[in-house]
């Protein structure tokens, strides 16, 4: 099954095609109901199937209005730049999880991805 078969929603503002990819992978490969990506002014948003994605990217993008809004785990690791931090890719899910090792590893894989993607992602 390809992988844009496997998601539902994406949404927030124009996108590059490889952000795109990015966060829709996150949700498949950690099978979260959402993720999100967050650099300065944007902010990207991918909903797994039979996941309403009615909140948006930049309400998610804060760990404490994302809880507020019933999403009980979340996993983020930051995006870097030329050594400085420049947003952050999250997974989160309305059930109680624990994220293991290899989760980490792969989310940081897909966020090491966006530097290599685009040359500037402020």
């Amino acid at each position: 099954m390809e992988l844009d078969d496997r998601f539902g929603s994406c949404a927030a503002g124009e996108m590059m095609p490889e952000e795109s990819r990015i966060v829709r992978a996150a949700v498949v490969l950690l099978r979260g109901d959402v993720a999100v990506l967050h650099t300065g002014s944007r902010a990207v948003l991918a909903a797994a199937d039979g996941v309403e994605a009615a909140d948006s990217a930049r309400q998610l993008s804060d760990p404490l209005e994302a809880m507020a809004l019933g999403y009980r785990s979340q996993l983020s690791v930051p995006l870097w730049r030329e050594g400085r931090r420049v947003g952050a890719l999250a997974v989160l899910d309305r059930a109680e999880r624990r994220f293991d090792a290899a989760d980490i590893a792969l989310l940081q894989g897909l966020a090491g991805r966006m530097d290599v993607a685009r040359p500037s992602i402020h």
